[in-house]
């Protein structure tokens, strides 16, 4: 009886056995694949949400039913992937398995560096054209990927690599080169660095899928395998810039103005230009300082390219001035490091003067104020004698002369009135150009932030919508009651 029961309780422990899977090690950047499998009539899985603070996810359930002597036994697999950033260990999960609880092993993974895949099939590399550079200097990173042409393949997979401290923008000079025996294709970066020191700009990588020779047929079509290619491991030492600097490379500077001479309320059209090759990006945003002047400025236009490899552009920034007296727009100063001379450069914009006619327009109207004149009337009884009906003509042509009187003094009056009433309303409803608009408003620059923002807006462009605009400055001019 001993002896059925040790047989028992070891088929049951056999039955409901529970195994992991993991690797021993792992690549950064690349997941971390795992899989539980436990046998038994009633499997209850843990939620796996996250290991060590790294999200896990749940890649799917798989069911294997086998018949051993008659016996039929049923093992659940359940697959899950996460992307670790260091050694970590997968710890034990609890799994309940027909009433009882079965633990998993802890299984430590270590973190391996990815090394240059040596294959006869491929050949990944990356390249650099120099091995020093300036913080913001340009470097040009080429990809170059081989692959044999007799080769036998489904798809390649390639992502974007993320350099760290470096910002890259891809060029748009792929190549597909063919040889005798590879395919060759090419593929360049501009990388600029952050940051000073050593930088490592590490391996990348491509997904190659392949037929597997070793596994059977399906009845979806050929069973296919993964490979991961990984390119070699590059560093660079990068020198920081002068402290006073943040451009490297080679720039000019250009300043316009549409007017050397403006009348009180009229503004001045200051334009900035800045032009070159190398680190534009790094171009902070201008701010002009003129005292006793208000001054609106649009946002910059940038306009970034590449030409003859060499990373450039142009940066834009348009100003209007408005000052009640003369005023200097002061000379821009530009430093940047050449790197040819290794010397900080200096380009330096002119300096304008402008003169402002401040002579006041005399529209004050002079008001004379009307003494009340009074005069004595003495009071004197006159006797008229006439007849009831010459009373009643002579009653009547007082009353008509009144009325009469009376009707001149009210339209006189009213026109007086509407005389008046050409308000800045009127003459903003008469104006028929955004240039008259402008004209009309100038004047009223610094009275009201929304106003001022339509007038800068006129100032700088002239293709605005007309009739929007004049309904809004007359919504204004109301709300003000100018």
């Amino acid at each position: 009886m001993t002896k059925l029961l040790f047989l028992f309780i070891t088929s049951l422990c056999l039955y409901s056995q529970v195994t992991i899977e993991a690797p021993k090690t792992f690549i950064a950047g690349q997941g971390v694949a795992f899989s539980i499998s436990a046998s038994g009539k009633n499997v209850n899985f843990p939620q796996i949400n996250s290991i060590d603070g790294f999200a896990v996810q749940n890649q799917g359930t798989s069911n294997q039913t086998t018949i051993i002597n008659g016996k039929m036994s049923q093992t659940v697999i359940k697959q899950y992937v996460f992307y670790p950033t260091k050694d970590i260990i997968i710890p034990s999960f609890d799994i309940d398995i027909d009433g009882n609880v079965e633990h998993t092993n802890e299984t430590k993974i270590s973190l391996q560096k990815a090394s240059k895949t040596q294959s006869s099939d491929f050949d990944l590399t990356i390249e650099i054209d120099k091995k020093k550079a300036y913080v913001g200097e340009e470097i040009v990173l080429t990809i170059t990927f081989k692959y044999r042409k007799n080769l036998q393949l489904y798809d390649l997979k390639f992502s974007k690599p993320t350099f760290n401290n470096f910002w890259s923008k891809q060029l748009q000079n792929k190549n597909n080169i063919q040889d005798n025996t590879y395919n060759v294709q090419k593929l360049s970066f501009l990388l600029f660095p952050q940051k000073s020191g050593v930088l490592t700009i590490s391996p990348i990588n491509i997904i190659a899928l392949l037929p597997d020779l070793n596994s059977r047929r399906s009845l979806f079509g050929s069973a296919t395998k993964k490979k991961i290619i990984y390119s070699n491991e590059l560093n660079i030492k990068v020198e920081p810039l002068p402290s006073d600097v943040t451009l490297i490379g080679d720039f000019n500077i250009k300043t316009t103005v549409n007017k050397n001479s403006i009348k009180v309320g009229e503004a001045v059209s200051f334009q900035l230009e800045i032009s070159g090759r190398g680190n534009i990006d790094d171009l902070e945003e201008y701010i002009l300082d003129i005292p006793k002047a208000t001054i609106y400025d649009n946002k910059s236009k940038k306009d970034f390219n590449i030409l003859n490899g060499k990373y450039g552009g142009v940066y834009k920034k348009s100003y209007s001035i408005v000052a009640s007296d003369n005023f200097t727009i002061p000379a821009i100063e530009l430093k940047y490091f050449d790197k040819i001379s290794k010397q900080i450069k200096t380009v330096k914009s002119k300096e304008y003067t402008i003169k402002v006619d401040n002579t006041a327009k005399s529209n004050q109207q002079l008001e004379i104020k009307k003494g009340k004149t009074k005069e004595v009337i003495k009071e004197k009884t006159v006797y008229v004698n006439a007849s009831f009906a010459e009373l009643i003509q002579t009653f009547l042509f007082g009353f008509l002369s009144a009325t009469l009187l009376f009707g001149i003094i009210f339209l006189l009056k009213n026109k007086k009135i509407q005389k008046n009433e050409l308000s800045l309303e009127v003459e903003i409803k008469n104006c028929k150009t955004i240039t008259e608009l402008l004209k009309k408003m100038t004047p009223y620059v610094s009275i009201n932030t929304k106003l001022d923002s339509i007038i800068y807006e006129m100032e700088s462009n002239k293709q605005l919508n007309f009739k929007k605009i004049k309904r809004e400055l007359i919504s204004i001019v109301q709300e003000l009651k100018l």
